[in-house]
């Protein structure tokens, strides 16, 4: 199995939410992303790594919610254009610098009908994510100026320390003990955001129990050739 495959086989379980989001430096935007309720909107950016996705898709859990990003989005901006959809409770909307000009012609829409129906029993809660502040975004004028409506957090990448204490835990939850050694060489020879390394270590952990082997740098290593 290629290592592409172990991805996107990643067990329910280890699926984001706000329990398994590792804090680091972004307490206060967690806090925010924790009380968010319908009605008010939430931004935030930051370079990739930093935990957007995953604050944005444990938000969208249940059916209730809606998680978008630029691959799955036309059908309901299109909806929000035309005013024809009851909204679900909570939308997000990820990685809004990815969207082409007919998309935010549709976002545009979607923070219209936002705010008209803010303080209406069918108000949702608006959750958006960029890889830079709102005035600085490669959106049209009149986005931007909506993505600062309300609330916006820069989200911090995870220190090396909160990396290793992050893989640690959840090797620990994945029930690999004593695999310190591996995730050392993985924060010191893999890409290093805490997605790709999350990714690597479930991926590894699926790869051992596939394999019947136990968890080395060795196997590590095997792994990723056979995914080349």
């Amino acid at each position: 199995m290629s290592l592409q495959q172990l991805v996107l086989n990643i067990s329910p379980d280890h699926e984001p939410s706000l329990a398994n989001y590792i804090t680091g430096k972004n307490a206060e935007a967690l806090y925010a992303a924790q009380v968010l309720t319908k009605g008010r909107a939430l931004y935030l950016w930051g370079p990739k790594g930093s935990g957007k996705s995953h604050i944005l898709r444990s938000l969208t859990r249940n059916k209730k919610t809606k998680y978008l990003n630029s691959t799955n989005c036309d059908e309901i901006l299109n909806l929000a254009i035309n005013n024809e959809m009851d909204f679900p409770t909570t939308i997000a909307m990820d990685d809004v610098h990815l969207l082409n000009n007919e998309q935010q012609s549709g976002l545009f829409s979607l923070y219209n009908r936002w705010r008209e129906l803010s303080n209406t029993k069918k108000a949702f809660a608006l959750i958006l994510s960029g890889n830079n502040p709102p005035m600085l975004m490669n959106l049209r004028e009149d986005l931007r100026t909506r993505l600062g409506w309300d609330l916006s957090f820069r989200l911090e990448p995870l220190s090396d320390h909160d990396k290793l204490n992050a893989l640690k835990l959840l090797a620990n939850n994945l029930g690999a003990s004593n695999i310190d050694n591996v995730i050392e060489w993985m924060l010191k020879y893999h890409d290093r955001d805490i997605t790709s390394l999350t990714n690597l270590l479930v991926s590894l952990d699926k790869y051992s129990i596939a394999n019947k082997r136990p968890i080395t740098i060795r196997l590590l290593r095997t792994m990723l050739k056979e995914s080349d």
